[in-house]
């Protein structure tokens, strides 16, 4: 074998284990709210949330995806806003996105509502 030979095929080799790593690194992105990993953040996380919590066997729960405020505890706070996310009401967390950090406190605003009643929407 060449030395020519022996570096394409070591580029060749490089370039499928590049591919291979890649591919695995994108497919363990995670996001924020997604709880059961399905890759889109739906109502059905919110029940795996809820029914976890409550102590129903509801299956494989992705505690980071699912900790929304990242207070290090899977919480019916969480469910809530991802509830409000899929509602398409705003929330203080990206949820929908794949963080870049987990949150580090919660919201010092109180969101209000829209009429100007100043009625509290929730309260974390």
């Amino acid at each position: 074998m060449t030395c020519r030979t022996r570096i394409a095929i070591s580029v060749l080799l490089c370039a499928a284990v590049l591919a291979v790593a890649g591919a695995i690194c994108a497919s363990a992105a995670v996001l924020l709210g997604d709880a059961d990993s399905d890759g889109e953040v739906t109502a059905t996380d919110v029940t795996l949330i809820q029914r976890t919590i409550s102590g129903v066997n509801a299956g494989s729960l992705d505690e980071a995806a699912a900790d929304v405020d990242g207070n290090g505890a899977v919480e019916i706070i969480d469910a809530t806003f991802i509830q409000r996310m899929v509602a398409k009401m705003d929330t203080p967390y990206p949820i929908g996105v794949q963080p870049t950090q987990a949150p580090t406190q919660a919201p010092t605003q109180m969101p209000t509502d829209e009429d100007g009643w100043g009625r509290i929407i929730f309260q974390p």
